[in-house]
C-alpha cells in the first residue's frame, strides 16, 4: 500500500502565477497549490461570515461542490496531482487538520483503506490536504493496470486525467436526509451486497465493518451517510467502497456514547457488543468480525506512540494528543468482559464460524 503521507510540505511560491493553469476540461476547476495562503485568507473570511475583496474571489472560486460544513477548496500540485484542501474553522477546540491526519493514518495502520493525505502549515496554522480518490491517471485507449489501486496512480508522460462517478452512502441507501438518522451500517451493507461489483462485496463488507469499529474506538460520531462513500471502478466495471474520509476524533468524557448510524441491536451505541450483535450483515462467520476487531484493537492499543511518531517534528503534537485522548476508547471501556476474553485469545475459537 502507497505511503499515506508525507513529511515534506508542498512548495509555495510566492507568486501563484509561477504555474501554468490546466487548460484541458479534465483539468479545470482547481487553483494551483501555490495560491492555499490565498485561499486560507479566503475561507477564514467565509466562515466568519465577511465579504470577499476581489482580489479573492477568483482563489476561493474552486471551493464551491466541495461539499460538507467545513471550508474547502480544490487545488492542482506541480505534479499535476488534484487534492482537497480543508482549512481551519472558527469553532475549532483543536488542531483538526492534523487529528484528521493523523487518524487517517491510524485506518491505515489498522488495515483500511484511506487517500493520501498531509498537513500544509501556513502562517502557523494547519491546512488539510487530501488527494482526491475520483481521479486517475490512464493513457487513452490502452488497458488499465489491474494491480496499483486507481488513487494511487500517478501523473506522466502519455496519461491522461480522468475522472470516477462518485455517489454518497445516502444515495445508494435510497433515502433523504430525514429518514437517514434511522439507518445503519447494515443498510450500508446491504447496498454494498445489492449495488457493489461481485467480485468484492466480500471485501468490501469486511471494509465496513471494519470502519464501523474503527469509529467505535475513535469516538468518531460524524459517521453520517453522506461521509460514505462509493465510487465506479472501470476495471469491472462497477461500484467499489471509497477509500475513507471525513474521520475526526470527537473528545468526550461520556462513558457512554453514541455514532450517528446504528450500530446493531442496541441502536447507535458505540460498544463492540452491540457491534458484534450485527456481525451477520457483514460476514458470516463470527471469527471473521473477531478477527477484524482483534486487528483494529490491535493496531490502535500503541495509538499515543504512533501519533507520537507521526508528528515528531511537529511542536504541538504532544499538546494534540491530550486533547484527543478523552475521544479514544480502551478496550474494557467499549467490549463486555467476555467478548474482551474472547479479543485476548491468540487465536480465534474455530467453533464458532
Amino acid at each position: 500500500m502507497a505511503p499515506v503521507t508525507s513529511t515534506a510540505p508542498m512548495r509555495l511560491k510566492s507568486t501563484p502565477s509561477a504555474w501554468a493553469w490546466p487548460t484541458s476540461p479534465a483539468q479545470a476547476g482547481a487553483a494551483p497549490v501555490q495560491s492555499l495562503p490565498y485561499l486560507l485568507e479566503a475561507a477564514e473570511r467565509v466562515d466568519q461570515g465577511l465579504p470577499l475583496p476581489t482580489t479573492l474571489t477568483d482563489f476561493f472560486g474552486s471551493a464551491p461542490g466541495a461539499g460538507g460544513a467545513r471550508p474547502k477548496a480544490t487545488v492542482r500540485d506541480e505534479t499535476g496531482l488534484l487534492w482537497l484542501a480543508k482549512f481551519p474553522a472558527v469553532g475549532d477546540t483543536f488542531d483538526v487538520a492534523q487529528a484528521e491526519c493523523c487518524t487517517l493514518q491510524l485506518a491505515q495502520r489498522c488495515g483500511l483503506t484511506v487517500p493520501e493525505v498531509r498537513v500544509q502549515k501556513i502562517g502557523g496554522k494547519s491546512v488539510l490536504l487530501i488527494r482526491r480518490f475520483d481521479r486517475y491517471w490512464h493513457a487513452p485507449g490502452t488497458p488499465i493496470d489491474t494491480v496499483t489501486a486507481l488513487h494511487h496512480t500517478l501523473p506522466a508522460a502519455g496519461l491522461a486525467e480522468q475522472r470516477l462517478p462518485f455517489v454518497s452512502g445516502l444515495t445508494l441507501v435510497a433515502c433523504d436526509e430525514f429518514e437517514s438518522r434511522l439507518k445503519g451500517y447494515s443498510d450500508l451493507a446491504l447496498a454494498v451486497r445489492s449495488t457493489v461489483h461481485p467480485a468484492h462485496i466480500r471485501a468490501d463488507c469486511e471494509e465496513l465493518f471494519g470502519r464501523m469499529v474503527f469509529n467505535i474506538f475513535v469516538s468518531n460520531d460524524d459517521d453520517h451517510l453522506r461521509n460514505h462513500g462509493f465510487v465506479r471502478d472501470p476495471r469491472l466495471p462497477g461500484w467499489r467502497l471509497s477509500p475513507l474520509y471525513d474521520v475526526v476524533p470527537r473528545p468526550s468524557v461520556a462513558f457512554e456514547r453514541q455514532l450517528h448510524l446504528q450500530v446493531g441491536t442496541q441502536g447507535k451505541l458505540a460498544t463492540l457488543d452491540n457491534a458484534m450483535s450485527a456481525y451477520s450483515a457483514f460476514t458470516p462467520q463470527r471469527s471473521t468480525a473477531i478477527a477484524i476487531i482483534r486487528r483494529i484493537w490491535g493496531a490502535l492499543r500503541q495509538w499515543r506512540t504512533a501519533l507520537e511518531e507521526m508528528g515528531a517534528s511537529n511542536t504541538g503534537m504532544g499538546r494534540l494528543i491530550d486533547q484527543l485522548a478523552p475521544a479514544m476508547r480502551d478496550l474494557d471501556d467499549i467490549a463486555s468482559p467476555a467478548l474482551q476474553a474472547e479479543l485476548r485469545k491468540q487465536n480465534g475459537d474455530k467453533s464458532q464460524q
